[in-house]
């Protein structure tokens, strides 16, 4: 029962009803505005009046294609979003005037408004016709109440339990031209979401468009994390080397202080860059994101930073892909910062194997350190370099391992097919 006399209910019924009421009248001005227009802009043409009639003409309809989709959002309860605009703030006046001709919404609002007049008059008679034998039925029970005011001749010998009878076929079938008109609003509502909204190639675009920004966001995601994490960890692995053997060795306290603030440096230069990329500033020029070429640098900076850390090539790697070779370097970068963050500075080999179509990168160190080594952050910190690192992997379709060995160790392993990204 709720569902047949639901839309009796609502109050969007009702907005429908409007609509459709509204549509003889409003169709009825699209039409003869168009007609109109149209024939007097055609004959005028040759005087070059008839061209700026047409252009008005133009320029109006795509203005009543936008009082439509607001009518649409208020009375047919579907939102209906803007098409983009085709114009430009540098566009020229010739320019303009081919856009507007060409631009596809200007043909499919002038569709919309011509199919609208149609629509109209079908849909006021439809709504007319269903609320006027709605009240019949309803009301029918009247011609016994006032006999001498209704010339209802029918009712002499038809017994009153039927006339009584009748209202009651009235509540259903009042319940079904809920249903019709709500129906044929919906109708009304999809056709004009397809016409007077963005069209497919434009949606196609701009959802392209926020996957791309997603996309970005999240390597930069990464980036951050990798980059500034990688240089906070070795300044708490440096601080707390230093603060050990302060009284012992000045020196290399001093020498740590220095990495320190040099470290500082940089990753406040690294987090101003990324800050102004996610708030799209891109006044600046963006420095490129290292790759594996720069790996000796990264292992001299680790080593300055107290690890104990040997790098074994073997094959090229200059050759890679931009997106791999970037990508195994953070993977390098992510799990050197994980030995120094729970190993401490033990010992720690890096080896890179390229292979027939990927590469393999291998990043292993002994048992860790005891509790007391300083800079060593307490188990069970952090927790996101690996899901990094297996997202990153992912991403380029490779695989990942990683585990503690049997000695006590740990070992990451990850391999990047070279034939899955293209430059």
């Amino acid at each position: 029962m709720r569902a047949l006399f639901g839309p009796l209910g609502r109050a969007s019924t009702y907005t429908r009803l409007a609509y459709l009421l509204l549509g003889l009248p409003i169709g009825t001005f699209y039409f003869v505005f168009l007609v109109t227009a149209l024939s007097v802009g055609v004959g005028l043409s040759i005087i070059w009046v008839g061209i700026f009639i047409l252009v008005g003409a133009v320029i109006a309809w795509r203005t009543f294609g936008s009082f439509e989709r607001g009518l649409a959002s208020i009375l047919l309860d579907t939102p209906i979003e803007s098409p983009p605009s085709p114009f430009t703030a540098e566009m020229s006046w010739g320019r303009r005037a081919r856009t507007l001709v060409t631009d596809n919404y200007t043909w499919r609002s002038f569709a919309w408004l011509l199919v609208r007049f149609p629509l109209g008059i079908f849909g006021f008679v439809l709504v007319v016709t269903l609320v006027s034998v709605t009240f019949a039925l309803l009301f029918t029970p009247a011609v016994l109440w006032f006999p001498e005011e209704i010339d209802a001749d029918w009712v002499d010998g038809v017994p009153d339990a039927l006339v009584w009878f009748v209202p009651v076929v009235g509540v259903l079938f009042a319940a079904m031209s809920a249903h019709a008109i709500s129906g044929f609003g919906a109708l009304h509502g999809l056709m004009a979401k397809l016409l007077l909204g963005p069209s497919g190639e434009q949606q196609r675009a701009e959802l392209q468009e926020r996957t791309d920004v997603l996309e970005e966001r999240t390597l930069l995601a990464h980036e951050l994390h990798d980059s500034v994490g990688h240089t906070l960890t070795m300044m708490v692995v440096q601080a707390g080397a230093g603060g050990h053997v302060f009284e012992r060795d000045p020196e290399f306290a001093r020498q740590a202080l220095e990495n320190i603030e040099e470290s500082g440096r940089r990753a406040l230069g690294e987090l101003d860059r990324i800050l102004g990329i996610m708030r799209d500033d891109f006044d600046g020029q963006r420095r490129p994101q290292p790759t594996l070429r720069r790996l000796p640098t990264l292992i001299d900076e680790m080593t300055g930073a107290g690890a104990h850390v040997s790098l074994v090539a073997q094959g090229p790697t200059d050759d890679l892909p931009a997106e791999v070779s970037r990508s195994g370097y953070r993977i390098v970068q992510e799990a050197l910062t994980n030995v120094l963050k729970h190993a401490g500075p033990v010992l720690t080999e890096v080896r890179l194997t390229r292979t027939n179509g990927a590469v393999e990168i291998e990043v292993s160190n002994e048992a860790p350190a005891t509790a007391d080594t300083p800079g060593v952050v307490e188990p069970g910190s952090g927790g996101r370099g690996l899901i990094g690192i297996r997202e990153r992997v992912a991403m380029l379709g490779g695989s990942v391992e990683a585990g503690p060995l049997p000695d006590g160790g740990y070992r990451v392993w990850a391999r990047l097919p070279v034939g899955a990204v293209h430059q």
